[in-house]
């Protein structure tokens, strides 16, 4: 087959894997959410060996400790961030004084003596940091996320019960034990790299929420939780999540202090710690996981956004590290993915 003909087959097999994400959403998502789930317990599961008591426990058992701890957190998480959203955007409407006087000293500046048609510009703002327009597909995605995350850990559940007898069964059902072989090995590379990956980016978006969390306090900025844990888990988006996520807290200093130098103070006193993380900390602790090019990385943000909304942004990175790995053990598409590698060698 020529290189040609395997191009094309390969962009109509992909539409076709589009149409079907986009269809069969409500029960591809869970699925691979618990897929992905899986490699984070399998993970934090061998990790917690060197621990007392628990590293004693059976490996199934480890596993199903840490999928507990991580659904009963997420449902903590969300209810937590949907309370605090409508708290927020029922304290808004008192601020409309101070973002008026704002407007006024503005005006003031520019040398405007008559109050122009965007007079009303402050209610905008307010409308639109309002937590039913702020963001809508954040709140969509917080909202239906309990029931995702509910049904994800189900779908773990089975699939933990299953992962010991998988390579036995893998051998059984190729016939082939060098093929199955290899399927394992590359079922291995996903765990490996995707398991890292997560567990990396989670640790420095630990880091990153409770450093905002300290500046957003110094700051006097109302719901500091909510905007510290709001800016770690928008930093799961890459490139543009985080700088996305001090938009919202500089904002709400402008309108809750009226005042721009401190604003000004809080987008930069935010963004240092974005910048260092960037730049400095997630290289060292991601380093190689995922291999993606950067132009990879946001045209595969913009498919998984388009398909699954924040959700999908979010794990826009491991499912992408995922298909390429397997592009890469095909001698056919081996080509792809080394255009989606970084470097090229995989």
């Amino acid at each position: 087959m020529s290189r040609l003909a395997m191009v094309t087959y390969s962009v109509a097999l992909m539409i076709m894997v589009g149409w079907l994400l986009i269809v069969g959403q409500s029960i591809m998502l869970p699925v691979l959410v618990g897929i992905i789930a899986v490699y984070i317990l399998t993970t934090a599961a061998d990790a917690m060996v060197s621990i007392p008591v628990i590293g004693r426990l059976p490996r199934i058992w480890r596993r199903l400790l840490v999928l507990l701890a991580i659904t009963a957190a997420f449902l903590l998480l969300a209810s937590f961030i949907t309370t605090n959203a409508a708290s927020i955007s029922a304290a808004l409407p008192q601020y409309t004084e101070n973002f008026d006087a704002l407007q006024l000293r503005f005006l003031d500046f520019l040398g405007v003596k008559e109050t122009p048609q965007w007079a009303n510009f402050g209610e905008r703002i307010l409308d639109l940091l309002d937590a039913t327009t702020l963001m809508p597909a954040a709140v969509a995605t917080i909202s239906n996320g309990g029931s995702v995350i509910v049904a994800a850990a189900l779908y773990a559940v089975f699939i933990l019960a299953e992962l010991d007898s998988l390579p036995n069964k893998t051998q059984r059902a190729m016939g082939n034990p060098e093929q199955a072989t290899h399927t394992l090995e590359i079922a291995r590379q996903i765990n490996e790299k995707i398991g890292s990956y997560l567990a990396a980016k989670t640790l420095v978006n630990i880091i990153l929420a409770f450093v905002s969390y300290a500046i957003l306090i110094m700051l006097g900025i109302s719901h500091p939780a909510f905007w510290a844990i709001i800016i770690g888990l928008l930093n799961y988006i890459p490139y543009i999540g985080s700088v996305i996520a001090v938009v919202f807290p500089v904002t709400v200093s402008l309108i809750q202090f009226a005042s721009f130098g401190h604003a000004a103070v809080a987008l930069v006193t935010l963004m240092i710690p974005q910048i260092v993380v960037g730049y400095y900390i997630e290289p060292k602790f991601l380093g190689r996981s995922v291999n993606l090019s950067p132009f990879t990385v946001l045209l595969s943000l913009a498919i998984w956004t388009a398909l699954w909304g924040m959700m999908g942004a979010i794990l826009a990175v491991p499912l992408t590290a995922m298909v390429m790995i397997i592009l890469a053990e095909i001698p056919n598409t081996r080509f792809i993915a080394v255009m989606m590698s970084e470097r090229g060698d995989l």
